[in-house]
């Protein structure tokens, strides 16, 4: 009986020494950091950007006073689309008229496609490039939750050195990220230029204090996700770009993969269908 009570209590010694142990505190239930957080997210947005994907979907876009709304179906040799209404006014047979016209000269008109899918992928490159930079550039901490996502601040991290004048302004960025944390993406991102930022001591331009930016993802399929919505609004003067003034914002909505051997002339006819004006 008295072995059997030492060898409980050396039991129980055992455990609460290990209890206490480093090695026992570094488990899978230890909360990981902000920063390591976003480490993965970055991991993973810029891993689903290696695989090519195309989608058609609708868009709602702003630019200053005008608006308009349009279908776009991406192929490997760049995106079509079709515009359906301006300024909320459906077209009219004169217009559509013009966007049949406009339409058919894209598809065989390569070198102004090619322009138009550079166009087209600047947004998603500009997101590539931040995401590059996010891990060193900013500094994170949580901030709870917020309808289902971990909500997280940044601010510019002092210790790092910008190598482009893009990458000055994107770290002129603080603001809040909402990542899903069981995917760990990035669900939004709410940034807001803290201070201006001038470009070769304001000789060469400037970048107006209190500029907006926000990007918003949604999952498209088990794999891959999408920019849904972008919003910037940013004014300043660059000497060789003249005068800065992004004033837009472009909403994007029912996505739908597209088959990778999709041809221009089949995107133009699926463009051309009645229901896609829905």
């Amino acid at each position: 009986m008295l072995i059997s009570m030492r060898l409980k209590d050396a039991l129980f010694t055992g455990l609460f020494f290990a209890l206490l142990s480093p090695a026992f505190a570094v488990d899978a239930a230890t909360p990981q950091s902000a920063h390591d957080l976003m480490k993965d997210v970055i991991y993973n947005e810029l891993k689903d950007r290696q695989h090519e994907s195309y989608w058609q979907y609708h868009i709602q876009k702003r630019m200053g006073a005008s608006t308009f709304t349009a279908f776009q179906i991406e192929t490997k040799d760049g995106p079509l689309s079709r515009i359906l209404t301006r300024d909320g006014k459906p077209l009219t047979a004169d217009q559509k008229r013009t966007e049949d016209e406009r339409v058919a000269k894209l598809v065989k008109n390569p070198a102004e496609l090619a322009r138009l899918k550079q166009s087209h992928d600047q947004d998603e490159q500009r997101l590539m490039r931040l995401m590059g930079l996010m891990n060193g550039a900013f500094l994170y901490e949580y901030d709870g939750t917020d309808d289902g996502f971990t909500r997280l601040r940044f601010k510019p991290n002092p210790s790092f050195a910008p190598p482009t004048y893009e990458a000055r302004i994107f770290h002129s960025l603080g603001g809040t990220i909402w990542v899903d944390p069981q995917q760990k993406r990035l669900a939004r991102l709410q940034g807001v230029i803290h201070d201006r930022v001038d470009f070769g001591y304001g000789l060469l331009g400037h970048i107006e204090k209190g500029g907006t930016f926000e990007i918003r993802r949604q999952p498209v399929s088990e794999n891959h996700w999408r920019t849904s919505r972008i919003d910037v609004h940013v004014a300043g003067r660059v000497i060789f770009f003249k005068t800065i003034n992004r004033d837009q914002s472009e909403a994007r909505s029912d996505f739908k993969p597209v088959p990778a051997e999709t041809t221009l002339q089949e995107a133009s006819k699926l463009l051309s269908q009645p229901e896609q004006s829905s």
